[in-house]
């Protein structure tokens, strides 16, 4: 037997599915409509015309959406995100159907979120949902977006600069690079790649050789490497992660050099490289994120950085460095593997009106000395 309620001015109904799930809807303005409306949900019901996931709950939905559309076609760190999302959203709303969910609980799950994390990471969550929802709406779930409207916050880092180094700072772990790089120290051989290709450290460490194209002065990006774990190769982030980009003459005067320091010391210890690693170190380990992150805090106190960054605020630096000195950003969205410019724009919109703001400036410059 359907329930007939009234919210406020508005008239509602909730009828139970079975003995766990429910679907209800309101803002029916007079009850008779209310009472027609729940009838007719009834009779589906009765005819078992209901859909499996009429009633499911906005956690149970989430669940199952990413376990089909995410799981598994992902990278690791991406879908412990998602496993994260789906599990805060079962703990703040538990088996409230998706139906009933209002923006304002919405909202208020989001603020949670973001008192405790980086505008960036609140906004990352929130797509993520978003995209939940739009397939909610096309299954015919929901009939409106409760998502809508949502506004972002977070509590970013006290200062937003220290995750990439200005251009000086930048030049200065070049060179230091430049000066000390050797087959035996790996790592600087590492962090200068980094720096002048903004690749991420999975796909550092998983670059082969026949990758390297020396004639060409390319480099090929078309997987990454399981550094966590050291379970050998796997997928790039995204399809749109493979790529080939040119590197500069320091770049192949160091891979070059490299390779017959690892080719002549593998020799001399009998060692192999079937994998034909290039970052494959002296003892035929690749160094850990961790070792990355701690002799790149190394050289940044060497050099007297300001900002000390992680390597992979060295991707973010090497955006920064083109976006500063005007590359379009078709280019630059290309070299950093991102699908389209939105995610540049995206994720380096503070950088682009630094950079608006001086090419304004530059131009009422020009166009007062007409």
């Amino acid at each position: 037997m359907a329930q007939i309620f009234k919210r406020g001015n508005t008239w509602s109904y909730r009828v139970w599915i079975d003995h766990t799930h429910s679907k209800s809807k309101g803002g029916f303005k007079r009850k008779p409509d209310a009472i027609a409306a729940a009838r007719e949900l009834e009779l589906k019901k009765a005819k078992k015309l209901l859909s499996e996931d009429e009633g499911i709950s906005f956690a149970g939905y989430f669940q199952s959406w990413i376990e089909v559309y995410k799981l598994g076609r992902l990278d690791e760190n991406t879908e412990i995100r998602y496993r994260s999302t789906a599990k805060m959203i079962k703990d703040t709303f538990d088996n409230t159907p998706i139906d009933e969910i209002t923006s304002m609980q919405y909202q208020k799950m989001i603020d949670a979120y973001a008192k405790k994390h980086a505008k960036a990471s609140t906004s990352r969550i929130n797509g993520y949902i978003r995209k939940a929802i739009k397939y909610a709406m096309n299954d015919g779930l929901l009939n409106r977006d409760f998502t809508f409207g949502v506004i972002i916050s977070g509590s970013a880092p006290k200062d937003a600069s220290l995750k990439f180094l200005e251009q000086n700072e930048a030049a200065d772990v070049k060179a230091f690079c430049l000066n000390n790089y050797s087959f035996k120290d790996i790592v600087y051989c590492q962090i200068l790649f980094g720096l002048m290709t903004g690749c991420r450290y999975g796909e550092v460490c998983g670059l082969t050789w026949d990758c390297v194209d020396f004639k060409g002065k390319t480099i090929t990006i078309n997987k990454s490497y399981d550094y966590m774990r050291k379970t050998g190769f796997k997928k790039t982030k995204t399809a749109s992660s493979v790529r080939t980009i040119l590197i500069d003459h320091d770049l192949i005067t160091m891979l070059k050099k490299l390779k017959m320091e690892q080719k002549e010391y593998y020799f001399e210890h009998r060692f192999t490289n079937p994998n034909k690693l290039v970052f494959l170190d002296k003892k035929k380990e690749i160094i850990s994120n961790n070792g990355a992150n701690y002799a790149l805090k190394r050289i940044l106190e060497e050099v007297g950085a300001k900002n000390i960054i992680t390597f992979h605020g060295l991707r973010h630096t090497h955006a920064s460095m083109l976006i500063g000195n005007n590359v379009s950003l078709d280019y630059i969205a290309e070299r950093l593997g991102h699908s389209d410019t939105t995610i540049t724009v995206k994720t380096y919109s503070h950088l682009l009106q630094e950079s608006r703001e001086r090419e304004a400036a530059k131009s009422l410059k020009f166009l007062e000395g007409l």
